[in-house]
Formats: C-alpha cells, structure tokens, sequence
C-alpha cells in the first residue's frame, strides 16, 4: 500500500497566500503544485513557493538550539540549557537595567504566521517596552500613517478592484513578478491584462519598464520622485473642475485645504523632477478622472522613498476626488474571515505617535518604531538603552537600513536571541540561535493576507509534515522565554493576571473565538453555517466567503469621527512643503538608485534553494546605456557604486529597460553566514549604501529610504 498522501494548503512565503497541494510521503513534502480549486487563486503559484519544500529539507537549516562560542562558531544545544541561560541573562538585566531595556524584532515572514505575530508582538506589549521592531518600517509604515491620517485607523487599506475597472495606474509596483502587495487578486497578470482586452488603460509608472510595464502602457519615472508626479496630476484635475464633487460632498472633509495643498506642485517643476513632461502629466491626470471606473496603486516603489507617507496620502486621493473610493471598479475594503485589525483597534495595539523614540524622538506606529534607529539605540548609554535583543524570522541586517551600523551594534548587546532557520548575515551576531518550524510544519491561517483578498475566502489548515529536528513553533518558544521573566505575551487587557493565575490562552484560541464572534463565525453553534477554527481545519482548502469584496460599505470601515475621509491635514500639508523646499541635485552623485524585484526572489529569502539559484543568479546592477557611456562603464563590467553613506562593488548590465538617471539594483545580496549556496552566491547588500539618519528617512511613518538615493557609478 502506498504511504503517498496530498494535503491542501496555501503558501507562507508572501501575502499573495496562493492555495497549494502538497505530496507528502514518509513524513516529507516531495511536491508542491497549485491548487486549482482556492477561491481567490485559482491554481495559480509562483516558482518560489512551490520550491519551499526544499527550504525545509535543506541540509543548512538550523535544527536544534545553538549556541555561540568566544570564537563565533556555534554548537549544539538544548532547549533546556538554551532556555535557563537566556532566562538567568534577561533577569539580569532586568534588575539593573528594567524591562525598557529588552528589545523585540520580527521580520517579514512572521505577518503570515499568525500565532508568532500574536505572540511577538504580545511579548513586547507585555513589557511595555518602546524597543519594538518589526520589518514594516521598511516598506509598509507609509500604509498605516496615511490610513491613519485619512481614515482614522492605521489598520484600513482600501485595494484596487482591477477586475471592473476602466483605467488602473499603477505606480512603483510590479504586480506580474510580485502577485500583488497589499491586494491579493489571483492570476493578476491576466486580470490586468484583461482590463485594455475590454477597452480601459493600465499605464505602468516605473523608473524601469520591468515585466509589468512591458505589458502595457509604461511612463518611465525619477526615482523618489513619485509625490511630484501625483500632487501634480491632483493639481491638474483641480484646475481643469475634472472633481467628483457631488461624492466628494458625501465621503470627505477638507477638500478646500488639499485643493491649496496642490498649489504647491508646479507642473513645470514636476515634470523636471519626475522627467514626465508636463502634457503627459495632465493626460494622466485627465485620462483617470474621466475613465468610467479608475483606480490607483504604488507598492514597495512608492513606499520606500523619502517622502512615503505624503506619496501614499497623494494616491489614495486621486480615488477619492475622483469618484473611485467604495465602489465597484476603484477603491474597495477588504472582508476578511476575522478583523484581526478591528480587534487591535479595540484593544489599543494600532495607532500612532502615542510616543517617541528614546534618542531621535521618532513617533511610533502600532506600537513599533523604525528599524533605522535601532543601532542608535544600542549604541547610546542612558536609561534605556537597548541591550537585549530578541528577533523572529529578520535578516535585518541585510534588509534593513545602514547594513554596517546594524552588524556593527548587535556585537556590544548583552543578550541577542534569534528565532531563523538559518545562521544569516543577523543571527550569527546571536548569543543563542533556536529553530523555528516552517509553515509547511505548523499550523497556520492567512492573518494579514485575509484582509487583502479581493476575493473573500477563509481557509485555516493544519501541518502538513511534522517539525524536523527539534524546531519548535515560534509562538511557543516565544511563551517560554516569556514564562523565564514572568510574562505573558500576549497585548489584551487583563492577559497578566490571568497569567499569574496559572491561565495562559494561546493563540488559536484566541483567532479562533474572534472567528466564531465575527461576521462569518458559528456564534458557538447559534448561527448555522458559520466558521470555526475546527470547521476549517476539517475543510480541505479555503472557502468561498463572497464573489467579490462589498461596496458601499465606507462608513463601516473608516474610524474618524465623523465617518468620512480627512483630507484636510497639516502633517501632509508641512511635509509637502519639505519636498518643495528640498534639493533635489547632488553633482557628485547623479544618479537615483532604485530596487529591483526579481522572479525567483524574495528579498534576502530563497537564495539557499538550488533551484531557485540556477542559471548563476547573481547581484547585479542595471544603467541605460546614455549613462553608461557617461561614466565610462560597459556591459558586465564590476563597477563601484558610491552613496553619501556607502560604497559597493557589483557587475553591471547596460540596457534601456531602465530609464535614465536612474540605476537599479537587485536587494537582498551579499550572505555570510552558515547558509552555502546564499554565500557562495556572493554580491553585495544594498542596504550599504543607504542612511539611517532620522531627518532622512521618512517622517511621519519612520520608513525607511531606499528608492531615489542619491549615487555615483565608476570603472572598478
């Protein structure tokens, strides 16, 4: 009898949560495939997360505790052994120093493994520390400061409804490679393409026609100059009276206060900035705001500029002035099978700027502050200073601003803790490295990603294969460096005392009675139908929760006070101000630097998997060939690329796909470490050559700059 099984489940890679088969036998994944039957993706998966199974066979991963040693190598431990001395180290420093000293970091992967979110994040609300990073100050901070400024809560993302609309302008994002951030639409690539198939535009705004833009209408950009380009096409519907103002009337406040904000954005200065001229600007702008049904999207290209957050206020205002917010074609709200958002509100996690940073005075967001100051935070003395540090699932030091500064600060802690799969560029400056399971290996339920859909689906699934070695959940081992200093991690009211009472919920529990309490749970068996956590697990694949997300719903999702969109800001009218102020030529670096997104990539994760390695992948750099010839470089040469803050060494490709003025390079390069095919991989990190000085970064959401860096490139 064959011992071969399949078991459905959805990826943990990305938000995009695709529905998988796994093949399973003799306790191993030996295939991953798509499941043609998920709602929202519809038999669609990309090549990285049908190769993750080899993620977790791979003969590099971390397996059993690990200490470090005088020399830097590590050793095999125990959990016992790791548990006693991390414990007898953090109450150590809690005597002399306090909890305000212990920090928290959790990296990327965790936003899709709800239960180490709940905890991680719990764990920080528990000592009630201002040390909380997490990798959203990198590229998704701007997100919540906007929500924040216009909709009331930091948790609310309106997503484009690409399925019904005429015209979509999509802008520093990447859609075809990445699958969608922060909106997960299934087969995107067709969906786009359906919309010119039925007579609408798509124009692709990007300082490189990548494999997006070359699918539809591309209008090459300048790095970092993406608020020009939005409050100008904004000025221009002003001028032209091109305002919705009837649903302007109903959905908003302080129309007349951003109408004098686009005053600021001269057309002619725009186009300068932006290299668009000013007529394709205007075109732009007319072409939105009379599509019969429009909407507009900016990701990761529009999120790690210097001015982030004012750029994601100036795109969701196009919708809004337009016509297109809270209707079918333009801005929709997600309905996910838990608000898990909502529930944060309600309990006080989201919000913003309730207090600073210890040494920059940076505001916090959710309870977090930026990675960019957390060197800074080591390295000044003081009451609170950092000196304990506990990390979930980051390569922080390779995806985070100032690469040196950070790898540098992590040697003078006195407790570094890392939860990874891997001895990476970060955790091997770790006192202790302990292994987490993978999602293939433990539980799990898209808690973020559920809100993103635009097509509603729940779907909660147990391990496919069981843990290898000796890793753990990251929310247990989280809980028993929690129990060592007498806390519970978890952020609701009321979540200590029961603690001291012996009663300590976990996370299923806890999503689980917000599902069964929510708009599609079984109210405990009164509402027939209704989901559960057993319910789902039960279910082979996800469920259909809706055809599409609701319209008309705006009043329910916003939470100002009034229920309408605030446009009437002051922070965004100052840091428009700041822009229009600020000097945007530098002579000894000509150049913009701006990240690429690859296929087979995602950031610093992947670069360990044959497969995903084939074809001699490599860090590279890209120029158009007017610069090249500039600087005096040629195709595949090793050319040095300077910033005001760093200087790297990487090969170069000289082609038109990238606009000029501009260079790209590929992120998330240059491993050491204990992972071999990632180091033998070489490269450099990108992240040298960016600042983390708080006045550069962006200020309102503490993001980090990474795109319209100002660089130099020269022969090597």
């Amino acid at each position: 009898m064959s011992n071969v099984i399949e078991k459905k489940t959805f990826c943990g890679i990305c938000e995009s949560s695709c529905g998988l088969i796994a093949t399973v036998e003799a306790n191993e994944v030996v295939d991953l495939r798509p499941d043609p039957d998920h709602p929202a993706t519809r038999g669609f998966a990309c090549s990285k997360g049908v190769q993750f199974h080899h993620v977790v066979a791979d003969p590099d991963r971390v397996l059993y505790p690990m200490r470090r040693l005088p020399d830097g190598r590590f050793e095999r431990s125990t959990w016992q052994s790791a548990f006693d001395d991390i414990g007898n180290r953090l109450r150590a420093i809690q005597r002399t120093h306090g909890n305000s000293s212990i920090g928290v970091l959790w990296g990327n992967p965790i936003a899709w493994n709800y239960a180490s979110s709940i905890a991680t994040m719990g764990f920080a609300a528990a000592l009630e520390t201002k040390h909380h990073y997490s990798s959203a100050s990198i590229d998704v901070n701007n997100y919540w400061a906007a929500a924040h400024i216009m909709y009331g809560a930091t948790g609310v993302n309106p997503l484009p409804d690409f399925a019904a609309t005429d015209f979509a302008l999509i802008i520093g994002a990447n859609p075809v490679v990445s699958h969608g951030s922060l909106v997960t639409t299934g087969h995107i690539r067709e969906v786009l393409l359906d919309i010119p198939a039925r007579g609408g535009r798509v124009v692709v705004v990007d300082p490189r026609r990548t494999e997006t833009a070359k699918l539809f209408e591309h209008t090459p950009i300048r790095p970092g100059a993406d608020p020009w380009l939005l409050g100008a096409m904004l000025r221009v519907m002003f001028k032209e009276n091109l305002i919705d103002w009837s649903t302007v009337a109903v959905q908003t406040r302080g129309i007349a206060t951003l109408r004098d904000l686009t005053l600021h954005f001269d057309l002619d200065r725009a186009a300068l900035e932006t290299g668009i001229a000013a007529e394709k600007i205007t075109e732009i702008a007319r072409a939105m705001a009379t599509a019969p049904r429009a909407c507009a999207y900016g990701r990761c290209g529009t999120s790690l500029g210097q001015y982030s957050t004012l750029t994601k206020f100036l795109l969701d205002t196009l919708s809004v002035v337009t016509g297109n917010f809270d209707t079918r074609g333009g801005m929709v709200f997600g309905d996910p099978m838990v608000d898990i958002e909502g529930f944060a509100e309600l309990i006080g996690v989201s919000g913003r700027g309730r207090w600073r940073t210890r040494v920059d005075g940076l505001p916090e967001i959710n309870g977090q502050v930026p990675l960019a100051t957390i060197a800074t935070e080591i390295m000044t003395p003081g009451q609170g200073q950092l000196r304990a540090l506990i990390t979930t699932s980051s390569n922080f030091v390779t995806s985070g601003p100032g690469s040196a500064e950070s790898a540098a600060a992590l040697e003078s802690l006195d407790l570094m803790v890392s939860l990874d799969p891997y001895i990476t560029e970060t955790s091997k400056h770790a006192h202790w490295v302990l292994p987490p399971a993978l999602w293939l290996e433990r539980e799990q339920m898209p808690c973020f990603t559920q809100a993103q859909s635009t097509v509603p689906n729940a779907q909660w699934v147990a391990p496919v294969v069981p843990a290898r070695g000796e890793a753990r959940d990251d929310w247990w081992i989280v809980d028993q460096i929690a129990r060592q200093i007498g806390i519970v991690p978890s952020p609701v009211p009321g979540a200590q005392l029961l603690g001291r009472l012996g009663i300590r919920f976990t996370p299923a529990f806890a999503v689980d009675l917000l599902t069964r309490i929510g708009p599609y749970g079984d109210l405990f068996g009164l509402r027939r139908g209704g989901i559960n956590r057993g319910k789902l697990m039960a279910h082979q694949g996800a469920i259909a929760l809706r055809d599409s997300c609701p319209t008309g719903v705006l009043r329910k999702k916003i939470h100002t006070h009034d229920k309408r969109i605030h446009l009437d800001s002051a922070e965004m009218l100052a840091e428009t101000r700041r822009l229009v102020a600020a000097q945007q030529t530098n002579t000894e670096f000509p150049l913009r630097l701006f990240s690429i997104r690859e296929f087979r990539s995602h950031n610093s994760w992947l670069h360990n998997v044959p497969k995903l390695m084939a074809g001699q992948r490599r860090c590279r750099a890209m120029i158009n060939p007017t610069d090249a010839e500039t600087a005096g470089v040629h195709d595949r040469d090793e050319v040095a690329i300077s910033s005001p803050w760093g200087r790297i060494v990487v090969p170069i490709e000289v082609n038109e796909e990238v606009s000029p003025g501009s260079v790209g390079l590929t992120q998330g390069w240059g491993h050491s470490g204990g992972w071999s095919i990632a180091t033998a991989a070489g490269g450099a990190s990108y992240n040298d050559l960016t600042p983390v000085d708080p006045d550069l970064i962006d200020r309102p959401s503490g993001n980090a700059y990474f795109n319209g860096i100002p660089v130099a490139v020269a022969a090597q």
